[in-house]
């Protein structure tokens, strides 16, 4: 009997963590039993050498060009069927909204089992929720619903999803990739000179829904008290120019960095004092996993699945979003009491080990796939 063989669909160039969940997914995953294909919306006219298809490509992992004119041609439907029948898939796994959408429609055309990871859904635009809004209803007809939190859980059976083709499947990580070094002095050469401390990092795409904004106003208020931070903004996305406009309105420019996108987070982790996560949303992030993994204090917003890994006042501290004066007073307590910070954090660690482990993760969700080939497609 061949192994079973899935095809996960995504229409971004950006690993982000979605993507690190396809990848490491696709390492951990039982060949014998399972075969794991990738399939990526791109331009007809690009090679589609994008910076995740270049790592599932780094990573072994079979890629397929679906080529289109723009994010909703609609010949992107008729080419994810035809290569869902070339290739003989048991099995399509959507990860966001438009492949969603064109996985929904092209499963419409033949009988292949259909299954989404919800990782939350995001609306900075009309556009997007309008999106979104057509989301919702289509997921109903899914074969399985992943939520990567108790609470997109809980919005999928809202959305109309019945509860029984909802499976709770929380982000992991690698455990055993975050290790301290001891090495000291990477973040003075990616910078050019090293920051004075105490140092805060926030790892995530620059973008609205992110709440950078918000963090660089705190920045400046947590200043203005005399107390001066040095922040790394990692990652990069469509907010970037205006952050950096008003790094600088702030007067912030030698205190407020953004070195791009770093594949290995952990090189700038073990060098941070603190991790902020100044969401507006959330589905499971994986940038406060990865943070208290490393002995590293988390600040989040409670938004989101946040809450079920930062337990204020145990794992880390929460405060609410859109809220600068809060996250500035949640920075000055901080500085003031670094100390106890620290054992939130190792308690943190300890949480994330027992209960976030990629393997563990891995086996479940190739049980769901079991689940789905053991009864017949929708």
């Amino acid at each position: 009997m061949r192994p079973i063989r899935i095809l996960d669909i995504r229409d971004t160039h950006e690993i982000g963590g979605p993507g690190k969940t396809i990848l490491e997914t696709f390492r951990a995953i039982d060949r014998t039993h399972f075969d794991m294909h990738l399939a990526v919306f791109g331009s007809a006219t690009g090679n589609g050498d994008t910076p995740f298809v270049a790592a599932a490509k780094a990573a072994g992992m079979p890629v397929h060009l679906v080529p289109g004119s723009h994010g909703y041609d609609p010949r992107l439907v008729w080419r994810l069927r035809r290569l869902v029948k070339e290739l003989g898939v048991d099995v399509v796994h959507a990860h966001e909204v438009s492949s969603d959408a064109i996985g929904y429609l092209a499963s419409r055309l033949g009988r292949t089992r259909l299954i989404t990871t919800l990782h939350g859904w995001i609306g900075n635009s009309p556009k997007q929720r309008l999106m979104i809004a057509f989301d919702r209803r289509v997921v109903r007809y899914f074969d399985c619903v992943i939520a990567v939190s108790a609470k997109i859980r809980d919005e999928a059976c809202a959305a109309g999803v019945p509860p029984e083709r909802v499976r709770l499947l929380h982000n992991a990580i690698v455990v055993e990739r975050y290790r301290r070094s001891g090495e000291r002095g990477f973040l003075a050469t990616l910078l050019g000179r090293a920051p004075t401390s105490p140092v805060i990092t926030s790892v995530g795409r620059l973008s609205a829904e992110k709440g950078h904004a918000d963090l660089i106003e705190a920045l400046a208020m947590v200043a203005a008290k005399g107390c001066r931070m040095s922040a790394v903004l990692v990652g990069d996305g469509p907010e970037r120019p205006r952050l950096e406009q008003r790094i600088r309105e702030l007067g912030l420019e030698g205190w407020v960095h953004m070195p791009g996108y770093l594949a290995q987070p952990e090189r700038i982790l073990e060098e941070s004092d603190l991790a902020v996560l100044p969401s507006h949303t959330e589905g499971l992030p994986n940038a406060a996993l990865e943070a208290l993994i490393m002995g590293v204090p988390v600040l989040a917003t409670r938004v989101g699945g946040t809450p079920e890994v930062v337990q204020d006042g145990e794992t880390g501290r929460l405060v609410e979003p859109h809220s600068p004066p809060a996250l500035a007073a949640a920075l000055l307590e901080f500085a003031a009491e670094p100390s106890r910070w620290k054992q939130m954090a190792a308690r943190g660690s300890e949480m994330v080990t027992s209960r976030f482990n990629f393997t563990a993760r891995t086996r479940m969700q190739e049980d769901i796939y079991r689940e789905l080939m053991a009864r017949p497609a929708r």
